[in-house]
Formats: C-alpha cells, structure tokens, sequence
C-alpha cells in the first residue's frame, strides 16, 4: 500500500496548469447534455399540455385527468432508472451507462412527435423519465471521480446549470413552435450528448477497482490536460490509496461473495458512510425543491394570475427560467471562493425571507391595506427563482457527487437521486392540496418555516466540502461525533 504521508506530501506539491482545467471542463460539458436533456424533458409537457388540453383546434384534445398525469409520470418512473443505473454503472463503468441512457430518451422524442392520444404521450415521458433517471446516477457520480477537490464544486454545479439551459431553451422553443415541431427539435440534444460522451474517457477510479490500472493512468492523463504519465503519478497514486481503504481494489469489493447481488447493494447502506450522506441529501433536497417552489412551477401560471399578473405570462416565465441559468451560472463561478457551506446557509436565509414576505404581502392584499401589484408580485418571484438558482436549488446536485463512499457510490447516488424525484413527484402531487386548505399566502408561509427548519439543521450537520478530497469527506461522515 502506498505510505499515505508519502502521498500526502506529493499532493501538496501538485499543480496542473490550465490545460487541465480546460480537459476536465469538456469532460463535464459533454455529460451535461443529459442534464439539458433533462430540463426538456421536465419542461416540454408545459408546452403540449399548453396546445392540447382541452383545445378543439388541435388534432386531438386531452382532459384534466390525462394532462396531469402525462405532466407527472416523469417523476414516477424516474426512480427505476436511477435504481437500474446504480446496480449496471460498478459493472459496465460509467462512460457506457451515460450512452446507453440517450438512448431512450430519442425514442421518447420520435414517440412524442408522432403521437395521436394521449396513450402515446404517456409512453413517450416514461420513456423520458427512465432516460434520465438512468443518466442522472452515472453522471453525478462521473463528475465526482475525475475533479480535482478545487474544480468538483464547480463543476458540479454545471449540471444544475444544464438543466437550466435546457428549460430555458424548451421555452423559448414554445413560444415560436407547435409541440410537435419543438419535439422534432429535441431529439437532436441527446444524439449530439451520444456523439460528445464517445471521445471523454472513463472514470479513473471505477478502472483502478476493475483493476485496469494502464487505462486509469491514460484516463488521468487525458484528466489532467493530456499530460505524460510521471505528471500523474502522484494522484494516481493517491487514488490507489482510495480505493484500498474504501474496499475496492484489482476488480474485485471486499464484501460478501454476493456483493453483486441486489440484497448485497442494499447492505451497504447500513454503512454509516453511506446513509448518513444520505439522510444529508434527502433533507437538503427536500429542503431545496420546497424553498425555490419547484412544487409550483406546474402551476406557475394559476399563481400568476392569483397574484395579478394577467399579461405576458409567457414571457414572463421565459424571464424566470432564464433568471435561474444565470443564477446556475453565478452559483459554479462563486463556490469555490464562498464554499458550499456559506452559499447553502446565505441562499437559504434569502429565500427563507423572501418567502415569508411573499406570503405576508398576499394576506396584506387580501385584508385591501392595498391592492396587487404585478411589479411586486413579479419582483417576489424573480427573486425567489433567482436566489434559489445562486446555491440553495444547486447545491444537492454539488455534493451528491463527492459525499458517498467510493465502493457504494454508484448505488448510492443512484438510490438519492431517486429518492430526490420521489419527494419531487410527492410535493408537486399534493401541492394544489395544500394549497386549497391552507391558500396560496399560508402556502408560502409554511414554506418559509421549511426555510427555518433547513437553516438549523443545515447550521449544524452540513459539512464544507469545498477543496476537501474525497476521502477527508467519507472520513467525515463515518467520525461517530457526525452521527
């Protein structure tokens, strides 16, 4: 086993220029098409939901019942692909699972395109759904495994930001195409992800643990701004080390004989280092998608006109999405100056406020102190998608790549990532329930307190991850003092 002082002390004296800033930038960027995939995806029901409910001008029409559940069988299936992804990415790596994941997706779009009931949409957003539910695993755990700790902020955040984008960019599509010319369009993001996802290499680290320690050496090379192998040595070094304490080594994963076997992966998370990250990212995430309304924005434009904004509604939400890329794009240039520690617990406070005044200039318009204003009630909403967008809605997808422990971190960003769309499909399910008994003001205000909630609890189990290397974070989690 390398000595760990020895390797401690080379990766003090390591630096890559920033050519290697440059190669793992692409490396992310190419992957990240699944995550604007994604944002279509989750965005493009708006847009056919827009054209077909109950429009008699249409080829043909869909009810209530059927809009809503084509708006969220997204979130249903999207869970088995995760799980189907974390059990395929330890054995086939995760460069062939995030191919195999587009594949769905451009049957769902061809589907969707040629579509004539809404039988045929279903099928086309479980197809979707699965697609990126397969993906989202490899990816975030993809990203984790070949940054540097001074770049895995940073470039983590560029998923969010793809997501961002791809919404945006559906949208925008909307607002000067049919929804079966805006599907046409779309099949084209994840053939192009196929085609950029060929030429990145694999996972360093999942080819040490199979054993393939040439190709983890010219993965790294390439990883590193294709550089000679004694520049890498060092970390490749370092990354032996890891995968010897973290139980996996030479292809083989210090467990049962049965390790491979569903049951196996499920043991794992009786680990300490792996469900307490993870009762840390179902909490974050709850938290995140409830502070930035993600449970709303289905319904975006029945609380636009509730709160007086009756016109250009369209581009207004086209004025939010893209208030949330930049604010994506604010959140991965800034985290590895604030941490992800401050940006969490500064966003969280903003919104928790913004929240909670929302809701208290509602009662105050409904008790007629005064009447609606659309500025201030657009101000209110811009500010919410704004400010979450800058670290609080971004921050779960940041450190879902870095928190697991090597061995169980395919399963388990797999398993949270599920998880995540679960609580997602649960909120925006009882969303318009909540609301009926509570109203919109109330709503928002319980929001708020789930703002208040967060920021304890956040205060004092949410560790800074920012510049820590993978193994000081797992050290973290399994320390009994952080149980």
């Amino acid at each position: 086993m390398p000595d760990v002082k020895e390797i401690q002390a080379q990766d003090s004296t390591r630096k890559y220029g920033p050519k290697a800033t440059l190669a793992q930038c692409l490396a992310t960027i190419a992957q990240s098409f699944l995550f604007i995939g994604l944002g279509m995806n989750l965005s493009i029901s708006a847009i056919v939901i827009r054209d077909l409910y109950r429009n008699p001008n249409s080829e043909f029409s869909i009810t209530i019942t059927e809009a809503s559940w084509y708006g969220s069988l997204l979130f249903i299936i999207h869970p088995v692909g995760c799980l189907l992804s974390g059990i395929l990415q330890d054995k086939f790596g995760k460069k062939r699972c995030m191919i195999l994941a587009n594949v769905p997706s451009i049957f769902g779009w061809v589907l969707l395109y040629s579509a004539h009931s809404s039988v045929l949409l279903c099928a086309s957003t479980l197809l979707m759904g699965f697609s990126t539910g397969f993906g989202a695993g490899s990816t975030s755990s993809y990203v984790g495994e070949i940054s540097e700790p001074r770049l895995r902020g940073s470039l983590g955040s560029l998923g969010s930001t793809a997501m961002r984008i791809g919404t945006l960019l559906m949208y925008i599509l909307g607002l000067f195409f049919d929804w079966r010319t805006v599907a046409l369009f779309s099949t084209f993001c994840p053939i192009m992800c196929i085609c950029f996802v060929i030429f990145i290499p694999e996972s360093p680290i999942w080819l040490i643990a199979k054993g393939r320690n040439d190709k983890a050496k010219k993965a790294m090379c390439w990883l590193r701004g294709w550089v000679e192998p004694e520049k890498i040595n060092p970390e490749f070094l370092e990354l032996v080390h890891y995968n010897q304490v973290s139980g996996t080594q030479g292809g083989k994963i210090d467990t049962d004989d049965n390790n491979k076997k569903f049951l196996s992966n499920l043991a794992q998370f009786k680990n300490p280092a792996v469900y307490r990250p993870l009762r840390l990212m179902l909490i974050i995430f709850f938290v995140s998608f409830v502070v930035s309304i993600f449970p709303t924005r289905p319904f975006i434009t029945k609380i636009m006109k509730e709160v007086g904004l009756f016109d250009n509604q369209n581009e207004s939400l086209v004025l939010l999405t893209g208030l949330t890329s930049i604010g994506c794009i604010i959140a991965t240039v800034t985290v590895h100056r604030t941490g992800k520690r401050l940006l969490t617990l500064l966003t969280l406070s903003i919104n928790t406020v913004l929240l909670l005044s929302f809701g208290a200039y509602i009662i105050s318009v409904k008790a007629e102190y005064f009447s609606y204003s659309p500025l201030i009630s657009l101000t209110f909403l811009c500010g919410i998608y704004f400010i979450g967008s800058c670290g609080i809605s971004c921050i779960p997808w940041m450190i879902l790549i870095e928190v697991f422990p090597n061995k169980s971190r395919g399963v388990a960003t797999s398993a949270s990532s599920g998880l995540a769309y679960i609580i997602l499909f649960t909120l925006t399910k009882s969303y318009l329930i909540v609301e009926m008994y509570l109203s919109l003001e109330y709503t928002m205000i319980l929001f708020g307190c789930v703002g208040v909630f967060g920021l304890i609890y956040f205060y004092f189990y949410f560790p800074e991850t920012e510049n820590k290397t993978l193994l000081e974070i797992e050290e973290f989690f399994v320390s009994t003092k952080n149980g």
